[in-house]
Parts: structure tokens; C-alpha cells; sequence
């Protein structure tokens, strides 16, 4: 399920709103601040709350799941159970809303294209704190030179660990688990111009079938890690 998920910061502006039910006067997009853009493990509303109050996914810049968020599902393809659309969480269950997320404050961080297993790939921005980028990938991340200004960083350990396949490198091999394309600035990364945002956005449009016996005999491909 794609999804994403708006919270209201903590402010004057939203006293006596946050972590209250729906307000008479409705819901006012612009108190809210989209925090997650992304594909995450679920068949419906429920098990979205339950995963964003155990184990967040990785590119998560709010609290976990409660009352007054916004989900509002994106499926490129209608979702049988949960069709597309905003819901409001309740103290039980949720509540199918209008909401103008363009009136929204956008999510903070560098600009990176996103790209995970079976997935296609997301426009989103991520913290730049080394937590946050290893947390982006799932581990000690690894960057590869793209030879155009542009960085792939994946994690160092995803073969290890067996994570699944992800895309094929273009001189040959594979690159397992989540990964990101940003800007390379010298010794620290960048944001992403539109304009290589938009090439690797179609680069990387099409999800690959990897087989994992694939990924284990693609070994011996090291470059220094921090």
C-alpha cells in the first residue's frame, strides 16, 4: 500500500486541535505537515496503525500513528480494500475526509529519489543526519558515483543480511535493499535538481524481479562505508 501521512506540529496554531477528533469547522490542511511518503507492508487501515506504532518505516519523520493524523492512501493501481483517498484517525478507527494536501507543508530534508524492492520509486526528502541516512537504507550506508554529479547510496551489509533485490547496476551486478539517488557535493551529498530527480524517477520506474539466488552469487563489490 502507498501511503502518506500527515501530523500537526505542535504549535498556537494547533492547540486544542492535535490529538483531538475531527473540529466542527473541519479539518484545515495547512496546520499539517506531511511526514511519510511511502510504500509499507498492509492490506488496510488497521494494519497501518499497527506497523506505525511497533516498527516505523524508515523515512518516518513524525510520532507514531494517533488521533488527528491524516493517512491518505495513493495507490497507482485502486486498492480493493482501502480505495484511495484521506482518512482522519479517530479514537476507534478512521474517517474518510477532504483534504487539500497542496495546502500541507512539504517534508523536510534533502530531496533524494527513493527506490525500494518491488517498488517504484518515490520524489521524496529524507533528514541528512547520518542516523537518517542509515536509517533510509536499513544499515551502514554505501555510496556508488553515478558519474553525473549524482550519488546511489545503499546499505553495505544488504547481502549480507539478505535483503531482497532491488535494481541492477548498470555495469553489471545487483544493488539489494532500499536505496537512494542524491546529489554529490564533494565530501557531503545534496539535494537532487529537478532535473536529475526527474531522470532517475524514470530510471528507476519499473520495478526488476531479482531472484535471491541472484543477489547471493552477485558478492565481492566493496567501497568504503561511513
Amino acid at each position: 500500500m502507498r501511503i502518506k501521512i500527515f501530523q500537526m506540529e505542535s504549535s498556537e496554531r494547533t492547540y486544542g486541535k492535535k490529538f483531538f477528533g475531527i473540529p466542527k469547522d473541519g479539518v484545515d490542511p495547512s496546520l499539517y505537515k506531511n511526514v511519510y511518503y511511502g510504500d509499507v507492508e498492509a492490506d488496510n487501515l488497521e494494519d497501518v496503525y499497527r506497523l506505525f506504532n511497533t516498527s516505523r518505516p524508515m523515512t518516518h519523520q513524525g510520532h507514531s500513528l494517533s488521533v488527528s493524523d491524516v493517512v491518505q492512501v495513493c495507490n497507482e493501481n485502486e486498492d480493493l480494500v482501502t480505495p484511495n483517498g484521506s482518512y482522519f484517525v479517530q479514537d476507534i478507527g478512521f474517517e474518510k475526509i477532504d483534504f487539500d494536501s497542496s495546502k500541507a507543508q512539504e517534508q523536510e530534508g534533502m530531496r533524494v529519489v527513493y527506490v525500494t524492492p518491488n517498488n517504484t520509486p518515490l520524489d521524496i526528502h529524507i533528514g541528512t543526519d547520518l542516523s537518517d541516512l542509515q536509517n533510509a537504507v536499513g544499515g551502514l550506508i554505501q555510496p556508488v558515483d553515478n558519474g553525473d554529479g549524482t550519488m546511489i547510496v545503499g546499505t553495505d551489509e544488504a547481502k549480507l543480511i539478505g535483503m531482497k533485490g532491488n535494481r541492477h547496476l548498470d555495469y553489471s551486478g545487483v544493488i539489494a535493499g532500499p536505496f537512494f539517488v542524491c546529489g554529490d557535493a564533494g565530501e557531503e551529498f545534496r539535494s537532487l535538481t529537478d532535473e536529475e530527480a526527474e531522470k532517475y524517477m524514470q530510471k528507476y520506474a519499473e520495478p526488476e524481479e531479482i531472484s535471491d539466488q541472484e543477489v547471493a552469487d552477485d558478492t565481492g563489490f566493496r567501497i568504503i562505508s561511513f
